[in-house]
């Protein structure tokens, strides 16, 4: 497994990513900390200059292993369930830069909140038709260019819908596409799994990233949830893919990737005991 560190260019201090600013200033700040993967929080990958972002990586020896698609979300109120035909469009022009770019350079693409609420889209709204007819239209994409996208299970706090691996697991039968995983989050995991590793155990073969944060939300190591057990579980599950930290920046940005990858490194080697 392969630890990643999140990166986002601007959000709110509340924001569980970590690193912040231009990308050509966090990529080699990864690099510095330690960290071989970014996860890269991304409005509109086709306003990005690809090539650039591209030898930035390889300067670095950094790997983009994710995008994250849920600025578009939080920050623009862009998804591919909006009530407005026209909002639905953007959002899925949105989403064919981002799997563009993820094909570009070999990254995850992440569906979280940028499905969309049920309350966001009204009680007058179709939601389903229009998940639906945008999620396909993803897939077709992403097959095409051989993208993975991760549909993130979300807490009931966050999300209104498809809160457990459960509800994940229905989606991907309804699909059956070979471009469409389950993203999975210790954090939301935490909340909402009556058993962390049956959970994961349920997921095999279907997991396509990975978040990781303490159940307080802080770096792993910071509370009490059991990293080595749900490493041990996806170590079974045969997952294989980057494991991006997602939490709180505090007590700040480079205190919470150091002490996460303390913690977190020796668990993705295949050698790790089980109670490291």
């Amino acid at each position: 497994m392969i630890p990643s560190i999140t990166s986002i260019e601007a959000a709110s201090w509340e924001t569980p990513l970590v690193l912040r600013g231009p990308f050509a200033e966090t990529i080699p700040q990864a690099h510095r900390l330690g960290y071989p993967g970014i996860e890269l929080h991304i409005k509109d990958s086709d306003a990005l200059d690809h090539a650039a972002l591209a030898a930035c990586l390889q300067e670095n020896g950094v790997q983009l292993t994710s995008i994250g698609t849920g600025p578009s979300y939080s920050q623009d109120q862009v998804f591919l369930t909006h009530p407005d035909a026209s909002v639905r469009a953007e959002a899925l022009r949105r989403m064919q830069g981002h799997i563009r770019l993820g094909a570009e350079l070999g990254s995850v693409v992440i569906v979280g909140l940028m499905k969309g609420q049920r309350r966001d889209c009204g009680p007058e709204a179709p939601y389903d038709a229009y998940l639906d007819a945008g999620l396909e239209q993803c897939l077709a994409w992403a097959e095409a260019q051989g993208v993975i996208l991760a549909f993130e299970v979300i807490d009931r706090f966050e999300s209104d819908w498809l809160n457990t691996v459960e509800e994940g697991m229905a989606l991907l039968d309804r699909f059956r596409s070979p471009s469409l995983t389950l993203h999975l989050d210790t954090f939301h995991m935490n909340i909402e799994e009556a058993e962390l590793t049956q959970a994961i155990l349920r997921a095999k073969g279907h997991i396509g990233h990975i978040h990781v944060a303490d159940s307080d939300r802080w770096y792993p190591g910071h509370a009490h949830y059991d990293f080595p057990a749900t490493f041990a579980a996806l170590r079974q599950a045969g997952y294989q893919g980057a494991v991006a930290l997602e939490s709180f920046l505090y007590p700040d940005p480079e205190t919470a990737a150091r002490r996460s990858l303390e913690r977190i490194a020796p668990l993705c080697t295949p050698d790790s005991p089980a109670g490291a």
